[in-house]
């Protein structure tokens, strides 16, 4: 899989800075005298078929956005653009959110950018999200038509990518029915009792922690989502469904390939040369379905033979929902749930280490509560304020979404006296809001402290003095909030509060004994997870090792 990923990077790097290559005199300067502009026209001529194809609709595209520039209205302020191309030479290669949040000291709140005539807005505070993913809602809701993830792999269909229309509405009433905070509840003895699993594998195997919690979070989602129970890592349902996540990922990234900027392109046979994106997308369509069919068709079945167990798709099909909605919702629930839910416990290793302070605070509210004699459960959150304070301020010191999935306007729309047009994608730059001075003293600190007057009644404080709650802005905006919130909150929540209640988070050594201080490195994708680490996870005490050993057996 890694290998095909790397082949499509190269192949459309290629294809790319050939166009580039050829047009450079013609990018630079409009104002070639007309026997140059003839010379490299000529070029044109002697290519091959498929390289005149791509320079002809490069050519249809830079016309047209020639007679949209003779009227051009005013936009919002950003980077200079290039004639065709727009801002593709400015676009960052990774972590993105960090460039856009850059360009706010120089071009304001909301920056207007484009790429092959296709408009981008990036929204660098959270007035600005608000203004329009929330204020306007009703026109800023939809989602964009990319061509490879969405039409040509099929993941429009899911929740997530779903465009704001009737079927998304019965996504949000499966959604509302079965992940309301009051409804959550019914999976709470499943979280905890897969935690409890977790805690003896770090008790065996703490070297391979991430791992662990990965098959964790994947075998809680099934069984709360489809009734399934699943007992190896590599099980198929788990990897078909971790190989649809990491294709789909790549193909909805916006520059990966030249499709989504040329819909036309996707009419060319398989056979044409460079067109073997289109292989990567037909491998992409039969994961994305397997991941969804696989486990909803094992529920119906069970669910026949009248030996199935209570789960999020058995209830939705009993109240007669409709079946491919049910299968869409469900599946998009566990490909989005069990990315996030790693990404934020791999977060939440990296602060115990860097932050042993922190950590001991919390183990002695934790024993505070616990008396150190049973394992802490979700029903006891109230009572842990600081444990609160913690999990809040990791959502926003490492936000798992730094840049909120993209919305798309539906129509014209001014903003700041500026047109943005119908059909621009909107990008909401978390990142820039969880690290905005104006909402957080010294964002870059990891200060559980801002959040514990929101939890701990008896500090006084001034309401209007108090941080944004990261929930206003961690998962997503407006009418596409993560609709599974209150799912991952109590599953980070007690996947937090039993580590920290039985195992200390210490650093590594070397072969010397000196202490191995880890990077805060991340990957740069939509979801944004720590590179891996190594760290030294031990029980806390017998006592600790005979609580985790009890809540294996118990299982």
């Amino acid at each position: 899989m890694d290998l095909l990923l790397i082949e499509m990077k190269l192949e459309y790097k290629y294809s790319f800075l050939t166009l580039t290559h050829l047009w450079h005199p013609v990018l630079s300067s409009w104002e070639l005298p007309f026997e140059t502009l003839q010379h490299h026209f000529a070029k044109l001529v002697a290519m091959d078929t498929a390289m005149k194809i791509i320079v002809s609709l490069a050519i249809i595209y830079g016309l047209r956005i020639l007679v949209l520039r003779m009227r051009r209205p005013n936009y919002l302020p950003g980077p200079k653009r290039l004639p065709i191309i727009g801002n593709l030479l400015d676009m960052p290669e990774s972590e993105g959110w960090v460039t856009y949040k850059q360009w706010k000291e120089q071009y304001g709140d909301a920056i207007y950018l484009e790429i092959f005539g296709s408009p981008i807005v990036v929204l660098n505070t959270y007035k600005a999200c608000i203004d329009l993913l929330e204020k306007r809602a009703d026109i800023y809701s939809d989602r964009p038509i990319g061509i490879m993830a969405n039409k040509l792999m099929g993941w429009h269909q899911a929740v997530m990518m779903a465009p704001y229309n009737e079927r998304w509405r019965r996504f949000r009433k499966i959604c509302a029915q079965s992940m309301r905070k009051d409804v959550v509840k019914k999976f709470h003895p499943v979280q905890e009792r897969e935690v409890a699993r977790y805690l003896g594998t770090l008790l065996h195997d703490p070297l391979h922690y991430m791992e662990n919690f990965r098959f964790t979070a994947g075998r809680t989602l099934l069984w709360n989502i489809y009734g399934i129970q699943i007992n190896e890592a590599n099980d198929p349902i788990i990897t078909t469904a971790e190989k649809a996540m990491q294709v789909g990922v790549f193909a909805a990234q916006p520059g990966n390939f030249l499709v989504d900027f040329f819909p036309a392109l996707r009419y060319v046979p398989k056979w044409f040369p460079g067109a073997g994106w289109k292989e990567f997308a037909r491998k992409g369509r039969i994961l994305a379905y397997d991941m969804v069919n696989i486990p909803f068709d094992m529920t119906v079945k069970d669910m026949n033979a009248g030996i199935h167990e209570p789960s999020l798709t058995s209830l939705s099909l009993e109240r007669k929902e409709d079946e491919d909605t049910v299968r869409w919702c469900s599946a998009s629930l566990l490909a989005a749930g069990a990315d996030t839910s790693v990404a934020s416990v791999h977060a939440f290793f990296l602060a115990m280490v860097l932050h042993p302070e922190i950590q001991k605070r919390c183990q002695e509210e934790i024993d505070s509560v616990t008396g150190g004699t049973r394992l802490p459960e979700i029903v006891d959150k109230d009572s842990l304020p600081y444990m609160n304070a913690m999990m809040w301020e990791l959502m926003r010191w490492q936000p798992v979404s730094p840049l909120a999935l993209p919305h798309r306007l539906m129509k014209d729309d001014i903003y700041n006296g500026c047109l943005i047009p119908a059909g621009t994608v909107i990008l909401g730059n978390t990142w820039a809001v969880a690290r905005d001075p104006n909402l957080f003293v010294e964002p870059d600190r990891f200060n559980p402290d801002r959040y514990l007057p929101y939890f701990d009644k008896s500090i006084p404080h001034d309401p209007k003095d108090l941080p944004l709650d990261p929930n206003a802005f961690a998962f997503g905006y407006g009418r596409r909030i993560c609709a599974g919130v209150h799912y991952a909150e109590t599953m980070f929540f007690i996947s937090m509060a039993r580590i920290l209640s039985t195992f200390d988070i210490t650093k590594a050594k070397d072969k010397h004994g000196a202490e191995i201080t880890p990077e805060i490195k991340f990957n740069s994708s939509i979801v944004r997870e720590t590179l891996n680490f190594e760290c030294a996870i031990n029980p806390r005490s017998e006592t600790a090792k005979s609580l985790v050993m009890a809540g294996i057996s118990s299982l």
